[in-house]
């Protein structure tokens, strides 16, 4: 479990991301939010530490982030494959020490898990599984 004010990034504020990023915020953490979309990261600015337009999957702008301070990385790159991958191993090549994946489906894990230490999760099925299991 993460300490109180740990610092996150997370790449591709799309609906979960987002959500993701202004939750770890609200929890008093300090965030990075990365999108290429103008309109995704102006919603989030105000409740994240930075928030950059830029590609979560070039290397020159992962350089910039400090991964390796991070307590953990997040690559929600809804289903862009390629570029979820891409971004997942530059990451783990600039020394981020928790790489976090939203996964698209098996084959998409299954590369990504061949790159090295990476959390692969599949956020419907979690979300599905949480509901069910706490339904009255």
């Amino acid at each position: 479990m993460a300490e109180k004010h740990s610092r996150f990034v997370v790449i591709g504020l799309g609906r979960f991301g987002s959500a993701l990023a202004k939750r770890l915020a609200k929890n008093g953490h300090r965030v990075t939010g990365v999108d290429v979309d103008e309109e995704a990261v102006q919603a989030v600015e105000d409740c994240l530490a930075n928030a950059l337009v830029a590609d979560g999957a070039d290397e020159e702008v992962l350089k910039t982030l400090d991964l390796p301070n991070a307590a953990a990385v997040f690559i929600s790159l809804g289903d862009h494959a390629n570029r979820s991958i891409v971004a997942t191993m530059f990451a783990l090549e600039l020394g981020a020490q928790r790489v976090m994946v939203k996964g698209i489906d098996a084959l998409h894990a299954k590369i990504l898990r061949k790159l090295g230490k990476v959390e692969v999760f599949f956020a419907e099925e979690a979300m599905a599984r949480y509901i069910a299991d706490h339904v009255v």
